[in-house]
C-alpha cells in the first residue's frame, strides 16, 4: 500500500483560486501571472514568489501526475505561512530535511543560497542529483 499524498494543498488555510494556463504547468509547480494575467512556472530563480502551487484537477478527475496544457484552467492555491505541499525539487539537487528552498525559475525549488528570497523549508530528505536532472516531488512547509 501506497503511502504517497494523493494531492498538493496537504494542510493549511491556503486560497484556493484559478487562471487559465499561460504554458504546460505540472501539479506542485510553483506559479507566477504574466501580463496577461495568465499562470505560468515561476522564472525568477532565487527570486520573489507569491506562494502559489498548481493543484491536481480533481474536479476533472485528474491527480497529481497529470498536467495542465496551455490554455486549460489552472486550480492553485495561494499558500499561507505553515501550510505543507507538495512541490518540485529540481533535478540536480540534494535537499536535506530542514534545508530552506526558494525558485528555481523553472516552477520547481531548489536549495537557497544566502543570497535567495526562502519560501520553504524541506520536511524530508530528498536526493536529485543522481537522477540525470529530472525533478523529484518533496513535502515542504511554507514559510
Amino acid at each position: 500500500m501506497s503511502t504517497t499524498p494523493k494531492r498538493i494543498h496537504l494542510r493549511g488555510s491556503g486560497i484556493a483560486e484559478e487562471a487559465v494556463a499561460a504554458a504546460a504547468i505540472r501539479p506542485g509547480d510553483l506559479l507566477a501571472y504574466d501580463s496577461a494575467g495568465k499562470v505560468a512556472k515561476h522564472a525568477t530563480a532565487g527570486g520573489w514568489a507569491e506562494k502559489a502551487f498548481a493543484l491536481e484537477d480533481a474536479l476533472q478527475g485528474k491527480d497529481i501526475d497529470e498536467n495542465y496544457a496551455l490554455g486549460d484552467r489552472v486550480s492553485y492555491v495561494i499558500g499561507q505561512s505553515g501550510d505543507i505541499v507538495r512541490a518540485w525539487l529540481s533535478g540536480g539537487e540534494n535537499a536535506a530535511k530542514g534545508d530552506f528552498l526558494t525558485s528555481n525559475g523553472d516552477g520547481a525549488l531548489k536549495v537557497a543560497t544566502s543570497s535567495d528570497i526562502r519560501i520553504a523549508v524541506a520536511l524530508e530528505a530528498v536526493d536529485a542529483s543522481d537522477s540525470n536532472d529530472v525533478d523529484e516531488r518533496i513535502t515542504v512547509r511554507l514559510l
